[in-house]
């Protein structure tokens, strides 16, 4: 449920933290203060005295999911369609980075501090929920029919208020230092806190039914009024006491286990907790044409412990968010590796490679077990000083998730994509400089399809008390039953689709 998880890389790592990164994502081999956090290593090479960079950015995403499936036309508010568009909007107005180093006089050391937003730096919400919301609503209509609820087609139409919003801010403080052999090979050890705090707001409640007169209840109004129908037709004496008896009975036997399903869940969980990354780095500046360098980022180990409000989760798998839990939700260990050449003083070109250990990343109810593997990334950039004081740049970036069927999820998922940025660097002075870009990532639709959307269909057996002979799926088994048309009414396919822009302006002193 990371609301702005990976802007680039891994799950729930961000590697944009500086304006250059945006300009010019490819920056693994790169030298100066505004590599600090791609290339640490390479901070040696930088010239004797104090370096800062300062860098905000403006980040807007989008994470919508397109999904199909057939109950959905039973909603009230969805004139009879079967496919329904999820969208959730994700904004970070201000995303700060900070970077700063001094190197000694002896030009052989160099201390560094870097300042970002590690994973998450924002708000995303869902104004009309999630697929997985609306599709238990959904189901839940057909089992409002075996209770009662009717209209001229049979299954009852549905209405329900739903809403979710969350919050991710991971704060890393980085502190190391760079020193320097033999003129040309420069070795990097650091140490990064990070700090995350999330808060989860959400709710499914006032779940509302259609009855004959083309009203909708809730469960409970359902049963006031059943009650009151017979308690009239029993005191003008069209059955007698014993009939009105066992009516009541029924009533409160169906009616409270529908009221139980259809009741309220409110989700509002605050999670905080911190853990620590080891990171070594090597650069090797073999000459003025060839720069190599790599790094690694180890295992961040995160424990996030919960304080909730929550509603009636219980049952709803949200034990992830419940109150006192300790929560898996560690960051995967990174290595990534680069180089850059400069044929001419004023070209560079860079390439890059990432790979973030995800399945060894422990999370939640080992949901890290579900992954195929690792994220992995290719860089390539360039940039020119096509005047004195000015500096174009422009790279790409490929990124390759492990997703699978069983690992995605709607209220937290990232798709294979490809970002391209580009920007400008001013060299005002010899000791400021001011630089401006746009990043933009273009990803892929992951297409996903259930033959029991969400478990929908068992969770109806099991409500109905029903038991699934040998070889028969739930689905099968409802339609054997006549509760719905056939056993493919309850599958549904969802298509995850995701947008990312993002602007940044920076300064940099060298003094």
């Amino acid at each position: 449920m990371s609301t702005v998880p990976a802007l680039a890389g891994g799950y729930l790592t961000n590697t944009n933290q500086s304006i250059a990164f945006l300009r010019n994502p490819s920056q693994d081999a790169a030298i100066g203060i505004t590599s600090l956090y791609n290339n640490p290593a390479g901070s040696a090479f930088l010239s004797p005295g104090f370096h800062l960079s300062i860098g905000l950015m403006n980040v807007k995403q989008s994470r919508d999911v397109t999904t199909s499936y057939a109950p959905f036309a039973f909603g009230a508010d969805n004139g009879g369609e079967t496919t329904k568009k999820f969208k959730g909007d994700a904004n970070a107005p201000i995303l700060p980075s900070l970077q700063f180093a001094y190197n000694t006089a002896n030009k052989l050391w160099s201390f560094s501090f870097d300042f970002g937003l590690i994973g998450g730096g924002g708000k995303c919400k869902y104004d009309n929920g999630l697929p997985s919301f609306e599709s238990a609503v959904s189901a839940l209509s057909m089992i409002a029919g075996q209770y009662g609820f009717k209209n001229s087609q049979g299954t009852p139409s549905y209405k329900f208020d739903t809403f979710m919003r969350g919050r991710s801010y991971q704060y890393g403080v980085q502190f190391g230092a760079a020193r320097k052999f033999f003129d040309k090979l420069s070795i990097y050890g650091g140490l990064r806190l990070l700090y995350v705090t999330n808060n989860y707001f959400g709710y499914v409640k006032n779940i509302r039914f259609q009855y004959t007169d083309n009203n909708y209840y809730t469960a409970r109004e359902f049963m006031a009024a059943q009650h009151d129908y017979y308690k009239r037709i029993t005191e003008a004496g069209y059955i007698d006491n014993t009939t009105a008896n066992a009516a009541h009975a029924q009533i409160d036997q169906l009616g409270y286990r529908l009221d139980d399903l259809s009741g309220n869940i409110g989700l509002n969980c605050n999670q905080d907790g911190w853990g620590l990354t080891p990171i070594i780095g090597i650069d090797w500046k073999l000459n003025d044409h060839w720069n190599f360098a790599a790094k690694f980022e180890f295992k961040t180990k995160i424990r996030l412990k919960n304080e909730s409000f929550n509603e009636n989760t219980e049952g709803h798998n949200l034990e992830k968010y419940e109150d006192g839990h300790k929560v898996e939700e560690d960051v995967p260990a990174i290595l990534t590796v680069g180089a850059m050449y400069s044929p001419i003083k004023q070209v560079r070109i860079n390439g890059g490679f990432h790979y973030f250990f995800d399945k060894q990343a422990t999370k939640f109810g080992d949901e890290h077990k579900k992954l195929s593997g690792g994220t992995w990334e290719i860089t390539a950039g360039a940039e020119w000083d096509f005047t004195k004081d000015w500096t174009l740049s422009a790279g790409w970036q490929t990124t390759r998730y492990p997703n699978t069927d069983e690992y995605m999820r709607d209220i937290s998922f990232a798709t294979n994509s490809n970002t391209f940025g580009f920007g400008l660097k001013w060299q005002i002075n010899k000791i400021v400089a001011v630089e401006a870009a746009y990043f933009q990532t273009i990803y892929n639709t992951y297409e996903r399809t259930q033959a029991d959307y969400g478990s929908l269909a068992a969770t109806a057996v099991r409500s109905l008390g029903s038991t699934l002979p040998a070889g028969v799926t739930a689905p099968q088994a409802l339609a054997a039953q006549g509760l719905i048309p056939n056993a493919d009414f309850l599958a549904g396919t969802d298509k995850f689709d995701r947008t990312n822009r993002v602007f940044g302006v920076g300064v940099t002193l060298d003094f």
